[in-house]
């Protein structure tokens, strides 16, 4: 079973993703603070991380930088989730970030499936 970190501080749609792919047969992790998201990621280990990119704290920018420019985990797939960023400039911002997939809020649940699945896929080929 393949395990998704979900990392978003609005607790309601964390709830509903959480739920979705647990549905869907997905292991899920699921926080709330940004604060020790990286310290997390390099704990659990899990197969995607979907980051929210403005959260109070830290934000999903940073978190997934930090990512980037670890050893341990800078293959780690992030997919971007944002209702804010939603401009070209940010999608540059997203890539330099190591960001190369991204959902905009709101979304169809069958979609964070679909992105799942393609960057599971792109994992594989990857290894």
């Amino acid at each position: 079973m393949k395990k998704i970190m979900i990392i978003d501080d609005d607790k309601e749609f964390l709830d509903e993703i959480t739920q979705i792919l647990e549905f869907s047969g997905y292991e899920t992790i699921s926080l709330s603070e940004s604060k020790h998201a990286v310290k997390k990621i390099s704990e659990d280990l899990p197969d995607v991380v979907l980051l929210d990119l403005r959260m109070d704290g830290v934000s999903g920018f940073k978190i997934a930088n930090d990512i980037k420019n670890s050893s341990k985990i800078k293959h780690m797939p992030v997919v971007g989730i944002t209702g804010f960023y939603t401009e070209k400039e940010h999608r540059s911002y997203m890539a330099v970030c190591g960001i190369e997939n991204c959902l905009i809020k709101p979304f169809n649940p069958l979609d964070v499936i679909a992105v799942i699945e393609t960057v599971l896929e792109k994992k594989n080929e990857d290894e």
